[in-house]
């Protein structure tokens, strides 16, 4: 087994147990909000466009995508086995959609910068 293979599994693994990060194509992301936003998709509710910086406690944030002409960086944190902070990070933009795992979330931060 060559040091690449090692390697790659080495990084799928270590993806699995912090939980999966999905980019989604750049043609699933949401048209409905204005250039320069984000969408984001809660797992219970509407989602909703937004601009500038959002903290989230109460709604689990499932899925980000950004809209043209914005930078969106979203991070999310979990509590791991060994009752440490996780925080996953997605950086999205070119109307990229990224995915956050739901299960044990306890808050998200989607900041939007507009390029």
């Amino acid at each position: 087994m060559t040091v690449r293979r090692i390697a790659v599994r080495s990084s799928v693994a270590a993806a699995i147990a912090l939980g999966s990060i999905v980019v989604v194509a750049p043609q699933a992301a949401a048209e409905t909000c204005a250039d320069g936003s984000a969408r984001i998709f809660f797992s219970n509710s509407e989602p909703s466009c937004q601009t500038g910086s959002a903290s989230y406690r109460e709604q689990t944030v499932a899925k980000v995508c950004s809209m043209a002409g914005a930078d969106v960086v979203a991070e999310a944190t979990y509590l791991n086995t060994r009752k440490k902070t996780v925080t996953q990070r997605l950086e999205l933009s070119n109307g990229r959609c990224g995915r956050f795992e739901i299960a044990g979330q306890q808050s998200a931060t989607v900041s939007v910068t507009p390029n």
